[in-house]
This record gives C-alpha cells, sequence and structure tokens, in this order.
C-alpha cells in the first residue's frame, strides 16, 4: 500500500519556493508600479530581481520543478485516495471503480489549483518560451513588454489578468491557510438538533462557537486573497496596462514576439 505522508510532504513543500517567487513578482509588477506610477521607474528594480526571474537554473529550481512537483504529487494524492477507496468497497475492475465513483470529488481549492494551470502555461509562453524561440531569450521582456501586450490587445489581456490574478491569490491564500489549519468551508446551519431536548442545549454553546469560528475563518481568508489580488490588479491593470505601446526598435522587436505566440500570436 502506498503511503500518503511523503506524497502529501512533496505537495505542501512544494510550495515554498514558489510563494518567494511570488511576492517578488507581487512587488515587482504591483507595488513597485503603484509606488512610482510610471513603468519606465518601475523597470530600474525589476533588475534587482532579475538573477531570480531569469536565470535559468534558478528559476526553474524556485518555481518550474516546485510548481510541476506539486501538481504531480496533487494528482498523486487524489488516485492513492481513490485506490483506498476502492479497495475498502472491494470495487477491482476499471468499471467498477467508474460506476462507483471512487475518484474523490475536488474542492473549490483543487478547482482554482486545475483552473490556474492554463493560465500559468499561456503566461509561461508570452513571457518566456516565445522570447526564447524568436530573441534567444527573456532578457528584453519587462514592464515595459506587459504594457506593449495590453495596448496591442487590451480587451484579451485585461481579461486574462483578471483572471490570473484573482485565480492564483485565492489558490495561494487558501493553500497557505489549509496549511495553518484554517480550512475554510461553507457555515451550514445545522438542521438536527433536537429542540427541548438536554442533547440540543448542551451542545447549543459549542456548536455555536464553531460557527462563529468558521465564519472567521471564512471572512479572513476571503479577505486577505481579495485585498492581495486588488492591489495587484491596481497596479498590473491600472499602472502598467495604461502606460501604452513602446516605440523604435524594442518596440518592433516586442511586435515579432507577440506575432509569433504559437496558437494565440494572431489575436496579440
Amino acid at each position: 500500500m502506498t503511503s500518503i505522508f511523503p506524497v502529501s510532504a512533496f505537495q505542501r513543500y512544494s510550495t515554498y519556493p514558489p510563494t518567494l517567487f511570488l511576492a517578488l513578482h507581487w512587488a515587482n509588477t504591483s507595488l513597485i508600479p503603484l509606488a512610482t506610477r510610471s513603468v519606465p521607474d518601475s523597470e530600474s528594480f525589476i533588475l534587482l530581481t532579475r538573477p531570480v526571474y531569469q536565470s535559468p537554473g534558478l528559476e526553474h529550481l524556485v518555481l518550474t520543478a516546485p510548481v510541476l512537483i506539486h501538481i504531480a504529487s496533487g494528482i498523486a494524492l487524489r488516485n492513492i485516495r481513490s485506490a483506498r477507496r476502492a479497495r475498502l468497497y472491494g470495487a477491482e475492475t476499471r468499471s467498477q471503480r467508474h460506476s462507483l465513483t471512487f475518484w474523490p470529488r475536488m474542492s473549490l481549492q483543487a478547482r482554482l489549483g486545475y483552473s490556474l494551470v492554463p493560465l500559468l502555461g499561456a503566461h509561461v509562453l508570452v513571457n518566456r518560451i516565445t522570447p526564447l524561440m524568436v530573441d534567444g531569450g527573456s532578457s528584453g521582456v519587462g514592464l515595459g513588454y506587459v504594457a506593449h501586450g495590453f495596448a496591442r490587445a487590451p480587451a484579451l489581456w485585461n481579461l486574462y489578468y483578471l483572471l490570473f490574478v484573482a485565480v492564483g491569490v485565492w489558490h495561494f491564500v487558501g493553500g497557505w491557510a489549509a496549511w495553518m489549519g484554517w480550512r475554510v468551508t461553507t457555515v451550514r446551519k445545522e438542521r438536527d438538533r433536537k429542540k427541548g431536548s438536554l442533547e440540543g442545549y448542551l451542545g447549543a454553546s459549542e456548536s455555536e462557537q464553531r460557527l462563529r469560528r468558521q465564519r472567521k475563518m471564512w471572512w479572513t481568508v476571503n479577505g486577505i486573497a481579495a485585498v492581495g489580488a486588488s492591489i495587484w490588479l491596481a497596479g498590473a491593470l491600472g499602472i502598467i496596462g495604461r502606460t501604452g505601446q513602446g516605440y523604435g526598435w524594442e518596440a518592433k522587436g516586442w511586435n515579432e514576439i507577440y506575432s509569433q505566440v504559437p496558437v494565440i500570436g494572431s489575436w496579440l
């Protein structure tokens, strides 16, 4: 029987390096633009973290490998739990397991995570893979490059970054809340309390306290996620998204990169 502990540990600790990367990225693409109110002035600050952002070895170590491990371990955990449930109920064949729907239902946290995969993939495609294919690297990719893309296709990029930031921030905040023991669940009224019985009166205080804790968790976690996403979008859409196109040879190079993005290049 496959042990669930090491796989669960891989899933948990693989979130630590991307969290550091996310904090740096949040500062560079939101907090600093909000403080300077200028993309050109903000570009100089990105140079301080460029070794992390664009050093192939370090970037893959801090971001690429942990993200892949996190996704793979999450799928493995679901398969392990599904296999355990199948053995418990005596389902031996694939058809039996399928008819009994042994694969665990996805929580909101898991749905956000899987929704984030294609959004993150598109981000990597536009900002890392295509510049590597066209220019041989992404040294020219910065806030000006992103602002240029917004100016070329404002409707597409505003919608994309709205979804990307909202899904990403809620998944990260919800995940860290879960690691800390704050599992956000839907608060439901207890309908099975026996009115007029001694058991109902004795359980009332404990039940109400539990419901209050759940409400506090729900508001705290979602409030942090909402504030974080709002600040990020204010910098990304409010400052970078309104800067406009670049000019000269730099803009010409950016146009070439955007036009060569696989599948979606014609829309950019």
